[in-house]
């Protein structure tokens, strides 16, 4: 019966239509049998045919699962990789299915060295081995040198007789020690010849991997890769576009800024939206922010910023928040300024909370104001993004120990009123994004006493249950303890989510020696009616509350008797 179950768990997890969950079940189901099953898992693995399905790029599932197996087994069972492909009891040749567990298996425990097992992958007959081989070779190079004669394999693996997708992993591996034939293979791979997929992992690789700080790149190299990566911002495959335009962002130099300008006005709008994401990238660096502002990069822009085409609008708003300036400030003001509906005013409100220097004086104040100003429009859209920007702006200003800006951005913010006032405006999308904004002013809420009956009305009466659930949220986030009998109240609130909310929010308030909320929770708890669903799962959380309330007073308890019974020496 035991390997009747054995064999079930493996078919599931080998099954081609598995979900996700029963894997996982299945995995764990057979760890648990321990290394008892060893042989029996070998065998099945090497005399099952090779997986073919899905196709590369997209690798099966199967695998993921097979190395956690397997790597459990050996741990157990105290044997090498190696050992258990040479196991006693295997009754055949090893078969591509173990072959290439073993292989994923190895890339998940990088810092050991298996080097000589992976090596046998790469010469393996099967594509799919030696692709997972080279790839586990790829993960341990990042952290550890790989062997001389493990680099000659991979050299073997840039042949051309070897398929494109090992040819590229085997780049990537040589890339990741350090060595310019995986660099000039990985550019070579970038031509118009090359079949799609791998143009993609290669210009992938290029915006994840560049700049090398282990292998700088030479001026012939910069220039060779540059002029492939602007010939591919046009290319009709928006991954391998938008890929090139990251890596070129890293390794532009200031020579190709008239290049991309020129190419700007005569592009399409897709087009268009890449080369502004490459200037965007560009502006990471100092003196090339430095060189766009010589160059006039604005007078460029302009244009963009009355596109009709709302993405190339958008992009344009943040490459001129990116590049920063008195003149990218005083363009994006003018815009924000503007009359209801106009062309680029939300484009300009959004790229605010992304505009160089926006928390330093005095073009703090100004940004402030341009939001402050804009919610007394009558477009609902322009409000919420007004919102939007002026809680990212807090957040940013906390995450950043700005506590000057944050500061007098929160009391700008309470001073004119306008942000609070829409808690109560007629859209019940600018209501929640209005409540958003609560969190991000701390200890406000707590003295702003006015606020609490117009709260607790939104929580208990507010006809949007988005609206409700986000005001249980809110109370949450800034632990408002004056708020626990309003989301006593809002746990039989119709609407599913709305509860379950109030009742996570009472358990980050609340605690056990509150009498009330604890008698209401152990209440919820009993509730098992299951004809109710919603009643039923609420009752199920507050039951799962409860036994984490009474573990951390059960803890409580211990560590008082423990430092009873061993005082410390004084």
């Amino acid at each position: 019966m035991q390997r009747e179950h054995t064999q079930a768990a493996l078919a599931l997890i080998l099954g081609p239509e598995t979900e996700y969950q029963t894997r996982i079940r299945a995995t764990r189901r057979l760890v648990k049998q321990g290394p008892a099953i060893l042989p029996l898992v070998l065998n099945t693995l090497s005399q099952y045919p090779e997986i073919t399905d899905p196709v590369w790029p997209w690798w099966p599932p199967q695998y993921e699962h097979l190395s956690h197996l397997l790597l459990h087994l050996s741990q157990q069972a105290h044997l090498s990789l190696q050992e258990l492909l040479t196991h006693p009891l295997l009754q055949s040749t090893p078969g591509p299915v173990l072959w290439t567990s073993l292989m994923e298996t190895a890339g998940r425990i990088p810092h050991q060295d298996n080097e000589s097992l992976l090596c046998q992958g790469l010469e393996s007959p099967w594509m799919q081995v030696r692709y997972a081989a080279a790839m586990a070779l790829a993960l341990r190079a990042r952290s550890t040198p790989l062997h001389d004669s493990t680099r000659t394999a991979l050299r073997t693996r840039q042949q051309s007789h070897e398929t494109l997708q090992v040819r590229l992993t085997a780049s990537y591996a040589l890339l990741s020690c350090g060595e310019q034939c995986g660099l000039e293979h990985i550019i070579y791979l970038l031509l118009p010849c090359v079949p799609t997929e791998v143009r993609k992992a290669a210009t992938f690789i290029l915006a994840t991997e560049l700049p090398l700080p282990f292998m700088p790149l030479t001026h012939l190299q910069r220039e060779q890769i540059i002029y492939y990566l602007l010939k591919l911002l046009s290319d009709p495959e928006p991954d391998i576009a938008q890929h090139s335009a990251h890596a070129l962002g890293k390794i532009a130099t200031p020579a190709i800024l008239p290049v991309l300008y020129a190419q700007l006005e005569t592009a399409t709008p897709t087009t268009q939206v890449i080369i502004l994401t490459v200037l965007e990238e560009v502006t990471q660096r100092k003196h090339m922010r430095y060189q766009m502002r010589q160059q006039s990069l604005l007078t460029h822009l302009l244009p963009l910023l009355r596109s009709s085409y709302g993405d190339v609008c958008r992009q344009a708003c943040y490459t001129l928040a990116a590049c920063g300036g008195e003149y990218a400030a005083a363009v994006l003001g003018t815009l924000v300024m503007q009359k209801d509906q106009a062309t680029g005013r939300g484009e300009a409100l959004e790229s605010l909370r992304y505009l160089r220097g926006a928390l330093r004086a005095p073009l703090r104040g100004n940004v402030i104001r341009w939001l402050l100003g804009a919610l007394h429009t009558q477009e609902e859209v322009i409000q919420i993004t007004a919102l939007d920007t002026l809680t990212q702006l807090l957040w940013q200003a906390q995450r950043n120990g700005a506590k000057r800006a944050w500061q007098e951005i929160s009391l700008e913010i309470i001073q004119d009123e306008t942000a609070l006032r829409l808690l109560g405006a007629k859209s019940a999308w600018i209501r929640q994004h209005a409540l958003e904004l609560l969190p991000a002013l701390a200890d406000f809420l707590h003295s702003a006493q006015e606020l609490h009956a117009p709260l607790e009305n939104l929580l208990l009466r507010d006809n949007d249950s988005g609206v409700r659930a986000c005001v249980a949220h809110v109370c949450a986030r800034t632990g408002s303890r004056w708020a626990i009998p309003a989301l006593l109240r809002a746990l039989l609130d119709p609407d599913r989510h709305v509860a379950h909310t109030a009742l996570n929010a009472l358990s980050r308030i609340a605690t056990p020696d509150d009498m009330i909320v604890f008698y209401v929770i152990t209440e919820l708890a009993r509730i098992e009616d299951e004809n109710d669903e919603a009643m039923h799962s609420l009752g199920r959380e507050a039951s799962h509350l409860m036994k984490r309330w009474l573990k951390a007073e059960q803890d409580r308890t211990h560590q008082t008797l423990h430092s009873l019974q061993h005082p410390p020496i004084l």
